[in-house]
C-alpha cells in the first residue's frame, strides 16, 4: 500500500495504537477521489478500508454495512458497492466461511496501478490524474503536488522520467503502458 506525504503523528502514551492511521488510503488520491465518486461511494470505501483484518480484506453484510452508515435501503449499499467495483476501488468476491454452508461477500482493496488503469480506461482522469472535465488540475497546490509524489513512487524512477518527458497530450498513454506492464509482471494482484 502506498503511503505518501504528511508524516503521521502519532499520540503519546498508551493512546498510540488508537490514534495511528486506520484506514490508509494513498493521500495522492486526494486529487481525484472526491471528485470521481459522490459523497455515499467516499464513505463506503473509507468505510471498508477501516474495516479491512489486516489481510487487505473485510467481509461486513449488506445488512452491517446499511446499519452502521445510516443508509435507509439495502439497495443503497449495493448501488455504492457496484460503482467502487466498476471502478475498481473495491474487489467482490463471494466466499464460504468455515463452520458455515453460507457465502458472504469479502471485499478486498485493488492495487493502486489497478484503479489507477481503470479511470484512465473510463477517462475519469487525465493523463495527469486531474479529473477529467475539470478545467485543469486538482483542488489545491497541495493535491498537485501529493499526485506528483504518488505517481513518481507508483511508477518508479525509470518509468516516472519517461512519464514526466512526455507531451501532455502523450502523458496518458504512457502512463496506461507503464501501469498495464506493472500489472502483467505483478499478476493484476490486489494490495
Amino acid at each position: 500500500m502506498l503511503r505518501t506525504a504528511r508524516p503521521v503523528k502519532e499520540c503519546p502514551g498508551e493512546a498510540r495504537n488508537e490514534c495511528t492511521p486506520l484506514a490508509p488510503i494513498p493521500a495522492w488520491w486526494s486529487g481525484f477521489l472526491f471528485h470521481i465518486l459522490n459523497p455515499r461511494q467516499v464513505c463506503m470505501y473509507v468505510y471498508l478500508t477501516m474495516l479491512d483484518n489486516g489481510s487487505g480484506s473485510c467481509n461486513p453484510t449488506i445488512e452491517q454495512i446499511r446499519e452502521d452508515l445510516g443508509l435507509y435501503s439495502s439497495s443503497m449499499v449495493f448501488e455504492a458497492l457496484a460503482a467502487l467495483e466498476d471502478l475498481c476501488f473495491i474487489t467482490r468476491e463471494r466466499r464460504a466461511f468455515p463452520g458455515t454452508r453460507a457465502k458472504r461477500n469479502v471485499y478486498g482493496r485493488p492495487s493502486c496501478e489497478k484503479t489507477i488503469l481503470r479511470l484512465l480506461e473510463r477517462n475519469l482522469v487525465d493523463g495527469m490524474i486531474r479529473p477529467a472535465g475539470e478545467n485543469g488540475s486538482p483542488a489545491s497546490a497541495e493535491s498537485r503536488q501529493l499526485v506528483y509524489e504518488g505517481l513518481r513512487a507508483l511508477l518508479g524512477e525509470p518509468e516516472f522520467e519517461r512519464y514526466s518527458n512526455a507531451t501532455p497530450a502523450a502523458k496518458r498513454d504512457v502512463l496506461v503502458e507503464v501501469l498495464e506492464v506493472a500489472l502483467a509482471e505483478h499478476g493484476n494482484a490486489t494490495h
